[in-house]
């Protein structure tokens, strides 16, 4: 629809219309009388569109498809080319989203403010979706009286730069070169208004813009709209020539994957970038993408030295920048982008270099409840980009994140922390892929004379992975089948921090071979755990072979066939236990003295309270061996546990030669060895040992102890070892007057072998006089014979 806002009367023969791509098309003859409005379409649809309006409607020899639904440029200019009005519409600028999809026409609100751009067009707001030749629905004749302000610098070249303002500009102050200021100073030789958006201005410098040095642009008053308002003065725009990014200069600093429900911010995802370097990087060279995504380019912004930016949903941007003290910029990616649970977010140029990348989990939340949403994971210290989940916490404070400024969490801490090395995967064989606990500093990691093996494999390569806690270990000679290779790293392997790598650390490895039956065996099971706690299984490599961890699955058949694969790109060694559970760091944090790396997270077939089964089995190409089979019934824990105290207490194979299904060769676990009943990870508390008489049950090493805190023998170590397992025991300590000072054990269940301590305390929390005292002992045997035992020993001063 054309209006004319003049005081003339026009004869639009005299004019021509086109889109983007096409040619012009002339106006047939019409006068348009001052203030009057006409609705141009293809001649083929003027007799239905003149049917739908009381407005006039003008036929033109155009296409009926000329316009594209998404957006277009539609110009309006004279036979001699000169621009009478260009409107680049786009799709976005309708103000329901429900009308984008079609049948609602876009109305400019006020005619007479033709500089104005999107803010000046509205969605049609009343049926039938359109106003064709006549006064727009939307019509709003209120005057403007803001001023233009720039809100962008685009960087051409070292020579020039495009500014583009908040709305269209009067072409002569635009194009006035005093009324742009650039600090620190540089010649403006020329302005030059663009012909085709009036709200862009292109300045030609006088001399070079220099690399990584930051601008900052001011405008004066002299610049003014269409209705004569003055520009901003106060408004300063900060720009340079950017540098590409190197790994971790630019990193992942917070993350809001689950938004809902919110606590004080929109309910919208969105990460954190912080820029920790002198350089100016233009985020149009990253790429961000999640784990199961492709790389989504960013667009082009200028991301200055030790600054912040939050990046959204394009859709979710004007929401989150209401609620932000920072920045935050829209990006043509998913709002529901990030899993709740934890994901993947890498960040990446276009070479497909990894620059940052972060392995997050609900579980790194460091406050109880913030993992149900509305609060963000913050990194605490951007300058240890190397660290995990140590260097991340919730954000301390409401709203619940800090998006496009310094983290709440923010704190200069210093790393510490020696890298350990963990496990080694072959991948190849004639490659090996090592794991780290953190990143480690690159030239470290790939230089070959930080890693040693036993026995001799000569090194060709050693190849950082885009995990910088990897490296990949390529050999000069394959493996040979059957060996079992030692790696240990040497003092010229470091972190990002300088921390040498521990040297004592070893990594077992080498080329996985196929099982035989029961060379893996079912050791340990938890599987009524406690409330809040996971269920566990435990294995066991008695071969004296390697394994591939990943060919192995984990089934239940007795309610069906319920099967998990083992998932994890590990190892399984020789004399080496490990547990499968769905919550690694529960059982972690639950079990003291365990070997936390042997504790590894994969989802478990159901495991009943009562009764269950579970089947251990292998396969690669086509080829199936069952390694081990357990019937499990809760009746085969000791008699001790009542049936509601079996909470919590796994259930434990005394003899790995022993049937796997014999009743007798299962029973309740100790918690004397690992403070809770269960020892995952480690020899069962109650494995067999060889049978010893009575009073060879219980030894003092030494009969003595001085309680002064002194750090020597300021406890009683009072071992034990049992004939077999289901053994529970009482212990009192007395006096050489016959007076108990303390109780150690009331009828607790024993391990085959273990300790207690005394540390010299009385029941009523005073020490223990100097002098001669007794421990007696009483144990329960679980064919229900009485063993009565006393050892002396002295307390000294």
């Amino acid at each position: 629809e054309l209006y004319n806002r003049s005081t003339k009367t026009l004869d639009l023969g005299e004019l021509r219309v086109q889109d983007a791509t096409g040619s012009p098309v002339t106006f047939p003859s019409y006068i348009l009388d001052p203030g009057s409005y006409v609705a141009i379409t293809a001649l083929a649809n003027v007799t239905s569109l003149e049917a739908a309006t009381i407005g006039p409607v003008l036929g033109v020899g155009i296409g009926t498809t000329t316009l594209n639904n998404d957006g277009d440029v539609i110009t309006i200019s004279t036979a001699g080319g000169t621009v009478i009005d260009r409107v680049a519409y786009d799709v976005d600028w309708h103000t329901n989203s429900m009308k984008k999809d079609g049948g609602w026409s876009l109305e400019r609100s006020n005619p007479g403010l033709p500089c104005l751009g999107s803010t000046n067009w509205v969605s049609c707001p009343v049926s039938p979706g359109g106003t064709p030749g006549l006064a727009n629905a939307s019509l709003d004749t209120s005057p403007d009286v803001t001023g233009p302000k720039p809100v962008q610098v685009i960087i051409g070249s070292p020579t020039s730069l495009t500014i583009i303002f908040s709305e269209g500009l009067d072409k002569s102050s635009a194009e006035n070169p005093a009324a742009y200021q650039i600090t620190p100073a540089v010649g403006i030789a020329s302005a030059t208004q663009s012909a085709t958006d009036r709200a862009q201005v292109q300045l030609s410098l006088s001399t070079s813009l220099e690399l990584s040095k930051v601008y900052a642009i001011t405008v004066n008053t002299s610049i003014t709209d269409c209705s004569g308002n003055g520009a901003s003065t106060t408004d300063t725009l900060y720009f340079g020539i950017p540098e590409a990014a190197a790994p971790l200069e630019v990193v992942i600093n917070e993350i809001m994957a689950k938004p809902s429900p919110m606590v004080g911010l929109p309910v919208a995802e969105w990460i954190e970038l912080y820029n920790r370097t002198d350089k100016i990087v233009d985020l149009a060279s990253l790429r961000v993408q999640d784990l199961s995504g492709s790389p989504i380019a960013l667009p082009s912004y200028l991301l200055l030295p030790k600054s912040y930016i939050a990046i959204t949903a394009s859709s979710n941007q004007a929401l989150l920048q209401a609620s932000s003290q920072g920045p935050v910029l829209g990006v043509g990616v998913s709002t529901s982008l990030l899993n709740d649970d934890g994901d993947v977010i890498t960040l990446s140029d276009a070479n497909g270099q990894v620059i940052d990348r972060v392995a997050y989990d609900k579980r790194w939340h460091t406050e109880d409840g913030k993992d149900d949403g509305g609060w963000s994971l913050e990194r605490i210290n951007y300058d240890l980009p190397c660290l995990g989940s140590e260097n991340w916490q919730s954000c301390p404070v409401l709203p619940g994140g800090t998006p496009g400024i310094q983290n709440a969490a923010y704190r200069n801490t210093s790393d510490e922390a020696v890298p350990h090395l963990y496990w080694a995967y072959p991948e190849s064989d004639n490659s090996v892929l090592l794991t780290f606990s953190e990143g480690l500093d690159k030239s470290a990691m790939e230089n070959i004379s930080s890693y040693q093996i036993t026995p001799n494999l000569g090194i060709a390569a050693a190849i950082q992975q885009s995990n910088i806690a990897q490296v990949k270990l390529i050999f000069t000679d394959p493996m040979e089948d059957g060996f079992l290779y030692h790696l240990q790293a040497t003092q010229t392997l470091t972190d990002c921090s300088g921390n040498i790598a521990e040297i004592s650390d070893t990594a077992t490895f080498g080329i996985p071979l196929m099982p035989e039956p029961n060379d893996i065996l079912i050791n340990e099971v938890m599987f009524n755990p406690a409330s809040g706690e996971p269920r566990y299984i435990e294995l066991y490599n008695q071969s004296g072979k390697i394994f591939d961890w990943g060919k192995f699955y984990i089934a239940n058949v007795l309610d069906g066939f319920f099967t998990s694969q083992i998932i994890q790109k590990r190892l399984s060694i020789p004399g080496q236990y490990h547990v499968f559970t769905s919550d690694a760091p529960n059982v972690r944090s639950n079990f003291q003295n365990i070997y936390q790396l042997h504790v590894m997270e994969n989802s478990l077939p159901t495991l009943n309270d009562k009764e269950g089964s579970i089947l251990i089995y292998w396969v690669e190409n086509g080829d199936t061996v069952l390694l081990d089979a357990l019937h499990y019934y809760d009746s085969w824990h000791n008699s001790l546990y009542s049936v509601g105290d079996r909470d919590g207490v796994a259930l434990e194979r005394i003899r790995l030669d022993g049937d796997t299904n014999d009743p007798s060769n299962w029973t309740s676990a100790s918690s004397t060895i690992t403070g809770k009943p269960g020892t995952p990870t480690l020899p069962n508390s109650q494995r067999l040992s060889n049978s010893n008489p009575a009073e060879d049950l219980i030894s003092l090493n030494p009969a003595r102890l001085s309680p002064d805190d002194d750090g020597y023998e300021d406890f009683l170590d009072i071992r034990y070892q049992l004939p077999k397992a289901g053994y529970a025991a009482s212990m009192s300590i007395f006096d050489s007057d016959g007076n108990r000072l303390k109780q150690i054990a009331k009828q607790e269940l024993l391990g085959t072998e273990g300790y207690l301590r005394w540390d010299g305390d009385t029941e009523n929390g005073s020490k223990a006089r100097p002098g001669i005292h007794i421990l007696y002992m009483e144990i329960f045997g679980p064919d229900g014979n009485v063993m009565r035992i006393k050892k002396v020993f002295v307390v000294v001063q």
